[in-house]
Order: structure tokens, then C-alpha cells, then sequence
């Protein structure tokens, strides 16, 4: 695998993710699209004294440098199992991913409360298929470009 196309899944991955998570938020009428709310956590925080318009930044950023972090997470769990790169594999680990979404987004919010009307349980059912849609965009994008 190449740089490049490990770049270019990282960024389509990130982008459905994220698209999928506007979705969900405009459906279920709840904030859950995942650089905003890590805004609204930080301007929440009483240890981040930043400007709104300077949290939205870091947000973003710190979506796009996570996923990373889950790409090359994913990537690992494909050369440790060295199982074929199929669709059911990428939706069982997109669920692992999903899992270790959770599980941040619930250490996260130990720190800082989104809100008090925030809803925890749909939040972490929406996260943990946002992980599994990231998962098989990130196998798309592996398996169609032609100079893989």
C-alpha cells in the first residue's frame, strides 16, 4: 500500500463518517456530528480557554488526526489476522473500531458534559455504526482504486 492511498482512504473514510453523521443528527434531531461536539466539549471545559471559532478548528483537526490513529488501527488488524480483505471482515472490524469509539467518547464525556439533555445511549449506538461505516469505506476505497 502506498502513501498516497493510504492518505486518500484516510480522508474518504473521515469525510463518510462524518457525512453519516450529519445524517444521523439531522434524522434524530440530536448534535452528533463528531468536530462539533468535540468543539462544544472543549468550549465546555474548564481547563480550554479558546475561542468558539478556535475549537471549531481544533475539532476538526482532532477528528481528522483520530482517524488516522483508526486507520492504522484497522490496517494493523488486517495484517495480524491476515484474513481476506472481504466486506464481512470490514464490518467485524469496523464493530471492534466501533467498540474503541465507545469507549473514548465515554472517557471523553467523563471530563466534560456535552449537555444536559445530551443523549448518551443513542449517541453511542450512532457512534459505534459510524466506525463500522468508516470500516468499509476505508475497504472501498483499498479494493476499487486501480493503482493499489
Amino acid at each position: 500500500m502506498t502513501l498516497t492511498l493510504f492518505a486518500l482512504a484516510w480522508i474518504i473514510a473521515v469525510i463518510c463518517m462524518t457525512l453519516f453523521s450529519a445524517l444521523w443528527s439531522s434524522v434524530s434531531g440530536n448534535q452528533f456530528r463528531e468536530p462539533t461536539l468535540l468543539s462544544k466539549l472543549m468550549q465546555n471545559h474548564p481547563h480550554i480557554n479558546a475561542s468558539k471559532q478556535n475549537t471549531y478548528v481544533w475539532g476538526w483537526l482532532i477528528h481528522f488526526i483520530l482517524g488516522i490513529v483508526f486507520l492504522v488501527i484497522y490496517e494493523i488488524l488486517w495484517q495480524v489476522t491476515n484474513v481476506p480483505r472481504t466486506f464481512l471482515w470490514s464490518l467485524i472490524f469496523g464493530s471492534f473500531l466501533g467498540l474503541l469509539g465507545v469507549l473514548g467518547w465515554k472517557i471523553l464525556f467523563k471530563t466534560s458534559k456535552p449537555s444536559s439533555h445530551f443523549n448518551y445511549q443513542q449517541y453511542y449506538i450512532h457512534i459505534f455504526f459510524a466506525h463500522i461505516v468508516f470500516s468499509v469505506t476505508a475497504l472501498l476505497v483499498f479494493q476499487w482504486l486501480p493503482w493499489r
